[in-house]
């Protein structure tokens, strides 16, 4: 009889936990562009050559994977890490560098950008390429990842114009 006891108060505390950690995770996902602000701005014909303008204005190289983040402390970047460095291991021969950038340095960016950590790739000859988010899903490792994507696209030579992902649910601090 103890025994029976001991299994069910085991099974009781492991299922408080999953169901803790369950209630804990869905607290931490939020949306990329809740207010579709991004999306909206995207759909003007001169977006993509706004943003890589603002860029360059403000100092940031051709070839540049950019890891957008804001002035304040967001837990988030840390899980973008893994992702970013994926990105450079793979786009470094092709002479693309890394670039930190807060939102609060490129007021054109900050008027259209809600949520970090996000991801810009301006490729060698100055077009965006991709804004959005690294990866979507519960700390942003579950659902799913870009990085794949975003590769295959910044190595596409043709240019039919930017990616901008404005959907995705993760693990993102609103600006």
């Amino acid at each position: 009889m103890a025994k029976r006891t001991s299994w069910l108060l085991l099974f009781a505390w492991a299922a408080c936990i999953l169901a803790g950690l369950l209630f804990y995770s869905q607290k931490q996902l939020s949306e990329f562009d809740p207010q579709g602000v991004l999306l909206h701005a995207s759909t003007e014909a001169s977006f993509d050559t706004d943003i890589a303008r603002a860029l360059q204005q403000n100092g940031i190289p051709s070839a540049s994977i950019i890891h957008v983040s804001t002035s304040k402390a967001c837990y988030c970047d840390t899980l973008a890490q893994p992702h970013q460095q994926a990105l450079l291991a793979e786009l470094e021969t092709d002479g693309y560098r890394s670039v930190e950038l807060s939102l609060e340095q490129v007021p054109e960016l900050k008027s259209v950008m809600t949520a970090t950590p996000a991801l810009i790739v301006i490729d060698d000859e100055y077009q965006l390429r991709y804004l959005g988010p690294y990866a979507t899903g519960y700390g942003c490792f579950t659902g799913k990842n870009v990085v794949e994507e975003v590769l295959q696209y910044t190595k596409t030579p043709a240019y039919p114009g930017a990616i901008i992902n404005a959907d995705g649910q993760g693990c993102f601090c609103h600006a």
